[in-house]
This record gives structure tokens, C-alpha cells and sequence, in this order.
């Protein structure tokens, strides 16, 4: 019977010499200073493990990869398939490929793509969501890879921030429907765990409060637990239904939860947008086909993604000066699921 082969990483490494990932991936590349004492151990530890770095970490940044990796979190979201889409054109544009690793929103997912990066297996990386563990950050500017970040907010002044203006966009979504005479609105929300999102929420309850709107506990519901967009939407639909007064209106974090709870209303006999009017927000694809078509705030996905390569390969290119955040304005897109009142 054949041993099965087991490829040592620097994390086995890091383990053995018990020092962190991201000590290791110092001493291997020479990004930062470590203690003799602490080399002893390392060299030990690459002893007893035999390990042998991949090509690519041992030549660092004299070697080109001539591959970009792309961080995301769910690719059966259609808003990172798009996004992908536009990173993955102007990539090959510049004769770059592109390696997508998505996470579905796993810890240890994260830690392999951070892994990736710090041994130089991408010459740069465009990060499309914010990681759970946070110490990633320190690790990701440890590594000295080149980075941007997409759809998720600044973390520093190290890498440019390209987002959406979600704050305007709810604004956007509100100013339409009190103008539509919808004064009772409700939101529908999956977890917060992006900064993106908490802005909306909060956009959501300033705008109402500052209105003088109703604004109803009952009303306004975030999921805890974080799973399936459209099942988020499906049950957050049926508890809005046991409010003793339904809004007129919703608007919603996304248009995949918008669609969960479209499903729901009429699943129930609610009439959209006779009985209530939706809005989403995002403005993927399935939006435009379902019936009632949904009305949606547009992020331009496939345009945040192409600007996000073009910084990094500027930043590649050894350019030091770019804007640390660019807000992409939003577009309200009219379509059938909303009504005027009266």
C-alpha cells in the first residue's frame, strides 16, 4: 500500500517552530526583521519537516507569477460572478490570469488564500470582502503583495478602496419612494458583517428618523446568522407578514434577499406592488427577470471590478500616488415592483 504524499506548508512550519504563519513567511522572504532565536527554531522546524518553499517563494519578488488572485467570498452570488468578470478582463487586458478563491465565508478558507499570498504565489491581489479574522489585515500588509480592495471600505492607507456610495444609494431608494407617497417603509436586511451593509442600515434609519417617517421595530429586521441570501429574504419575508400593521414599502440590503422576500409576499397572497412595493439593491441580473421586475439601486459591479485591477497594476507598476477611496455614485433603476400610494 502507497504512503499517501502530504506537500509540507509554511503553516506545518509555523506550527512545529509554534510561531506565527506570518514569522515564518518573514523569514522565508525577507519582508521583515526576525530574532535569531526565532530563526534557530524556524530553520529547525524547515529541518525536521524537510520542507522545500514553492518556486515562487523562494525567488519572491524576482520572479513574476503573471497571476492576479481575486478574494471573494460566495461565487454563486451573482454580484461577485459580475465583479469577477470585470477583474478577470482587464487582467487578461494586461496579460494577467486570474486565480478566484472564494471562501463561503470559512476561517480556514481565509487563512489558505492569505497563505497563497504570502508565498508569493500572485504578484497582487484584489480583496472583495472583508475577512472574519482580522489579523489577516497585518498578514496581507506583511507579505508586501500589492493589494486593492473592491466593495469593502479602507483598512489603511496602503491599499486603494473602491465602493460603492451606499449610503446615497439607500438615500436614492428612500427619496423614491416618498415621492411615490410612501410614508410606512420597512428594511430587510442580512447580517451587517461589512461595513458596506452597516451603512445602508444606518443610512436606512437616519434618513426615516430625519423624515419623520414611521419607523417600527416590527419593521426592520437583519438576520443574525449568516447563510443563503434568498432564504435570509424567504424568512425575513414571512416574519415582516406577522407584523400587526404591514408597511407599504420595503427596501432591502440586497436585491438576493429583496428576492427571498418577493417570494414570500406572493407565496402568502400578498400583491407586489399592489399590496407592497420592494426595492432591492446590487441590480444582478435576475433582477430584470423575475415578475414583478424589481425596482433596485445599481452598483456598477463590472466597472468596480475593472477600476480595481487598474489601480493594481498601477500599483504593481511601482505608482505610489491614488486615491485611498473611490465612491462609485449609485443608480436607482425603475421597474415594476413599486406602485405609487393614493
Amino acid at each position: 500500500m502507497k504512503e499517501r504524499l502530504y506537500r509540507v506548508t509554511m503553516k506545518d512550519v509555523a506550527r512545529e517552530a509554534g510561531v506565527a504563519l506570518s514569522t515564518v513567511s518573514h523569514f522565508l522572504n525577507g519582508t521583515a526583521p526576525v530574532s535569531p532565536k526565532t530563526r534557530q527554531r524556524i530553520i529547525a522546524a524547515i529541518e525536521r519537516l524537510h520542507y522545500r518553499p514553492d518556486f515562487t517563494a523562494r525567488n519572491l519578488k524576482k520572479r513574476r507569477t503573471n497571476a492576479l488572485g481575486l478574494f471573494v467570498p460566495d461565487i454563486t452570488n451573482p454580484f461577485y460572478a459580475e465583479l469577477a468578470r470585470g477583474v478577470s478582463d482587464v487582467s487578461r487586458e494586461a496579460g494577467y490570469s486570474v486565480i478566484l478563491y472564494a471562501t463561503s465565508y470559512e476561517r480556514d478558507l481565509e487563512e489558505d488564500f492569505m497563505e497563497l499570498v504570502e508565498q508569493h504565489q500572485v504578484d497582487g491581489a484584489i480583496i472583495s470582502y472583508s475577512f472574519i479574522n482580522e489579523r489577516l489585515w497585518k498578514r496581507l500588509e506583511g507579505s508586501g503583495v500589492p493589494a486593492v480592495l473592491v466593495d469593502v471600505y479602507p483598512v489603511n492607507d496602503l491599499w486603494p478602496s473602491v465602493v460603492v456610495d451606499n449610503e446615497r444609494g439607500i438615500e436614492k431608494a428612500l427619496s423614491y419612494l416618498v415621492a411615490l407617497g410612501h410614508t410606512e417603509i420597512g428594511y430587510l436586511s442580512e447580517p451587517p458583517y461589512v461595513l458596506s451593509l452597516v451603512k445602508r442600515q444606518r443610512a436606512f434609519l437616519n434618513f426615516m428618523r430625519r423624515k419623520g417617517l414611521s419607523l417600527r421595530d416590527e419593521w426592520v429586521l437583519v438576520e443574525k446568522t449568516q447563510r443563503n441570501r434568498v432564504e435570509i429574504g424567504f424568512t425575513l419575508g414571512k416574519e415582516l407578514l406577522k407584523a400587526s400593521k404591514l408597511p407599504t414599502a420595503i427596501v432591502a440590503s440586497s436585491d438576493l434577499v429583496a428576492l427571498g422576500a418577493l417570494k414570500a409576499f406572493l407565496s402568502s397572497g400578498i400583491h407586489v406592488p399592489e399590496d407592497i412595493s420592494i426595492v432591492g439593491f446590487d441590480d444582478i441580473l435576475l433582477a430584470s427577470y423575475v415578475h414583478p421586475s424589481l425596482t433596485t439601486v445599481r452598483q456598477p459591479k463590472y466597472e468596480m471590478g475593472r477600476t480595481g485591477v487598474e489601480y493594481l497594476l498601477q500599483l504593481l507598476q511601482g505608482k505610489k500616488e491614488y486615491p485611498t477611496l473611490t465612491l462609485i455614485e449609485p443608480v436607482l433603476v425603475e421597474r415594476d415592483s413599486c406602485r405609487g400610494r393614493g
